[in-house]
């Protein structure tokens, strides 16, 4: 399936995702995808995330800054997006940091179907329970060459029974099947908080927009890449600093998805006639 295939069908869907996500990237989450062409919702009260993962095409569930509350939320909104035959896209925000997050995560997978798992590499050893030496923290500090990245990422598609996006300097998607890596990017994009969850989000977008899961992973994790290649290059150009990166990213990633609204060009043009 082409780019032009994964755009126009995201274009034709303009899907919500229901987003329970990291509060320290919310924001973000939320400008990402607009910028892409969808929206999102953010309730994660659990009396209401089912009514809301009812309205929306895609459920995302990162499980950055966990509490008892939030995994109550996760199950009840990956149960109904499970029910209604929507997809679920797992962020395990820095699940080998904690006894309790590695349990939470756990359960979630117990008791929820996963379309598609998008993490890092130290992420991926610790749902596989592999030892990494290393922190646990939701930035990775495992630097797999790429055959031993996509083998990691065949193991943790094999034993999720889902698609699967490692991401790093160069990507690698399994299905447990077709594989592929992603390259290109702008090493800045590590500079930025949440650059994972938003591409985590895409992921959930695209397979809202109706792309299969391993199609969706490797849509999202393309197309940001790509939007990081091009506002480092922007960036370069203008001499800017990583402030001006991060809002080239979203510039990017609008001209890419041709998401942006005309109707706001035009009428600033007619205020100023």
């Amino acid at each position: 399936m082409t780019r032009e295939i994964w755009l126009r069908k995201l274009r034709e869907n303009a899907p919500g995702v229901h987003c329970l996500t990291n509060p320290v990237t919310m924001q973000d989450v939320a400008n990402v995808l607009l910028a892409a062409g969808g929206s999102a919702v953010m309730g994660r009260e659990p009396s209401e995330v089912r009514t809301l993962t009812a309205l929306s095409q895609a459920t995302l569930l990162n499980t950055g800054v966990p509490d008892e509350a939030k995994l109550r939320a996760w199950v009840l909104a990956g149960r109904k997006a499970n029910e209604l035959g929507r997809p679920v896209v797992l962020d395990p925000a820095g699940v080998g940091a904690s006894l309790f997050r590695r349990n939470a995560v756990a359960h979630v997978r117990r008791e929820v179907k996963l379309s598609l798992i998008r993490c890092n590499q130290e992420e991926a050893c610790a749902l596989l329970e592999e030892r990494s030496g290393t922190s646990g923290g939701v930035e990775s500090s495992v630097e797999l060459e790429q055959t031993a990245q996509m083998e990691l990422a065949d193991r943790l598609a094999g034993a999720c029974g889902c698609a699967v996006l490692i991401s790093g300097k160069t990507d690698a998607v399994s299905d447990g099947g077709r594989r592929m890596f992603l390259t290109g990017g702008d090493a800045r994009i590590r500079r930025i908080s949440g650059g994972g969850c938003m591409l985590s989000a895409l992921c959930a977008l695209f397979a809202g927009a109706g792309l299969a899961p391993y199609e969706a992973a490797c849509a999202a994790g393309s197309i940001w890449k790509e939007s990081a290649r091009l506002a480092g290059a922007r960036t370069d150009r203008a001499g800017g600093g990583i402030g001006s990166f991060h809002i080239a990213l979203f510039d990017a990633l609008e001209e890419l998805c041709g998401s942006r609204d005309e109707s706001c060009a035009g009428t600033k043009e007619k205020e100023q006639e």
